[in-house]
């Protein structure tokens, strides 16, 4: 974006388009966007110090000057900065004649493309930081700002003329005055350094010392300080005449951040300042999205023939398979066989039948006499239409039936039986009495028979097993 910058000094215009500059002594119309510093024809700027809310700091600072004889009709506050001191706070303002701000802002926003309009104290102010100060030299009028740890100062001094006498004399008699605030302040003993900035000054006779030099020489000697100018630059005005300026500095400085504009002036400003960049971050993108593009071509042309070379090893494979399925049917009665020997691997592992006869019959030794011994499978539940079938009952729910009876003439009379469900429970076992004839848990038949359900209890039989 091309940008045109415009100095408003002491009532005069200056527009600096690149290496030239013109003078008005009206506002001009401006033909693209442009920057335009003013000092709203020498307002009045200070730093102030005030007790209470910075809420307030519009009215105190303004119910101030009209007391001292600063303004005497209404105005516009800026507040450019404001600094907490112990239970106050600094301010630093300009205060502009109403009837000049609302003219200059409304020509700032009436321009046919962007405008940024920015106070000069604001602009010293955003160029600082602790231990910096600045020298403005304006037409007849020099201003001096510096930013300490505990103190902000202004000064301004306004010449009677732009003769040189006068100027040396004004400028000597502000860095005087600014030596003396240096010197009462609580920062008397920080270094400070001071860069001068002068906005326009003609060229000088042939021999003779650029007068910004000169007066810069005067404001470090009265001072006491070390000055150092900004980087200048040479334009010429229409007649040809040289100049030596400190714009390019100042263009470096101006920033929408301290406009006084509207927020949506300022954001229109600073996205079309960025269109450039995103003009060429969009071109970049378009060639890398480019290469990519390229490149998943590539890839998608090589996963292909990849597939393709899958697809026929799949279709090879599926093939084989179909060509030994033949082979793969199960035999017939593979079912049954199968289930024989799954059962036979429960009723293994719920109760070994050799084991369990050879405990039983050491269980009886010499007491009972031992009829039979039953493997008895639990009844499984029969599955509901539809469903899936019931899972095959588990490993220790196989129980044994033994049925005996107790001869008078063999062991104790009297104690057969209980000698006998000892030893069962000795072995491992947890014998239950049920009826011979199948009448019910816990009888006995008159005639010595007896029958017992042996189950193992699982601590048991995961010791047995092996």
């Amino acid at each position: 974006m091309s940008l045109l910058h415009v100095i408003q000094q002491q009532g005069h215009w200056l527009l600096f388009d690149g290496a030239t500059v013109t003078r008005s002594d009206s506002r001009p119309r401006l033909a693209g966007a442009a920057v335009v510093v003013s000092d709203f024809e020498n307002a009045v700027s200070n730093v102030i110090s005030l007790e209470g809310s910075p809420a307030h700091a519009v009215a105190l600072i303004e119910r101030r000057l009209r007391s001292d004889g600063m303004i005497d009709g209404e105005s516009k506050i800026l507040i450019h900065r404001t600094r907490s001191i112990g239970a106050g706070y600094q301010t630093l303002f300009t205060a502009v004649p109403l009837d000049l701000w609302q003219q200059t802002y409304a020509w700032a926003e009436a321009q046919p493309d962007h405008c940024l309009l920015i106070p000069f104290t604001s602009l010293l102010f955003k160029s600082l930081r602790p231990g910096l100060g600045l020298v403005l030299q304006s037409g007849r009028q020099v201003s001096v700002l510096a930013v300490l740890k505990h103190d902000m100062i202004y000064r301004t001094a306004l010449a009677y003329s732009e003769d040189p006498s006068d100027m040396a004399m004004t400028v000597g008699a502000l860095a005087e005055q600014f030596a003396e605030d240096l010197g009462s302040g609580e920062d008397s003993l920080e270094p400070l350094a001071l860069h001068w900035c002068p906005v326009l000054v003609p060229r000088p006779d042939a021999g003779q010392p650029w007068s910004d030099d000169a007066l810069r020489e005067v404001f470090a000697v009265r001072s006491g300080l070390r000055v150092d100018s900004v980087p200048l630059r040479v334009v010429r005005d229409e007649q040809g005449n040289e100049y030596r300026s400190g714009i390019g500095w100042i263009q470096s400085q101006a920033r929408p951040g301290i406009a006084i504009n509207p927020l949506a002036s300022r954001l229109a400003w600073s996205a079309e300042s960025l269109l450039p960049v995103a003009s060429a971050a969009s071109l970049v993108f378009a060639l890398i999205l480019a290469a990519l593009g390229a490149r998943w071509a590539l890839t998608g042309s090589e996963a292909s023939a990849r597939a393709d070379e899958v697809g026929s090893e799949i279709e090879a494979i599926e093939q084989r398979i179909a060509a030994m399925q033949a082979q793969q049917a199960m035999p017939e009665g593979f079912a049954g066989v199968q289930a024989f020997i799954e059962r036979a691997t429960r009723l293994h592992d719920g109760a070994d039948p050799s084991a369990s006869l050879a405990q039983v019959r050491d269980a009886a030794a010499g007491q009972v006499r031992i009829l039979r011994v039953k493997l008895e499978e639990p009844a499984t539940a029969r599955a509901a239409p539809g469903m899936p079938p019931a899972p095959p009952p588990a490993a220790d729910d196989y129980t044994l039936r033994v049925d005996g009876v107790a001869d008078p003439w063999r062991g104790t009379p009297g104690m057969q039986v209980p000698a006998f469900v000892e030893g069962l429970r000795r072995a491992g076992f947890d014998p239950q009495p049920v009826d011979p004839q199948g009448g019910g848990m816990n009888t006995r038949s008159a005639g010595g028979f007896f029958s017992y359900l042996l189950k193992r209890p699982p601590a048991a039989a995961a010791e047995v097993r092996p």
